[in-house]
């Protein structure tokens, strides 16, 4: 029998059919810290945007437009 770790008796492991780099680590709670991080991050972003009822769009055109008039 084959390895236990394989998804149906495939060659390669989900890990690496994934690229088996950074992304499939984070992916598979690999590198834990790293992944709890981006999921803290990502909901704390949403909160911001959930109570101040700003849009993405807004946030770019207002960052884009204090750019321009800064360096004019």
């Amino acid at each position: 029998m084959g390895s236990s770790n394989r998804l149906f008796n495939r060659q390669r492991t989900v890990h690496e059919i994934l690229g088996g780099g950074l992304v499939a680590d984070v992916m598979f709670w690999r590198k834990g810290n790293l992944t709890m991080g981006i999921m803290l991050v990502t909901l704390a972003v949403w909160v911001v945007f959930e109570k101040s009822g700003y849009t993405l769009l807004s946030l770019v055109s207002n960052v884009l437009l204090l750019i321009v008039i800064l360096f004019l």
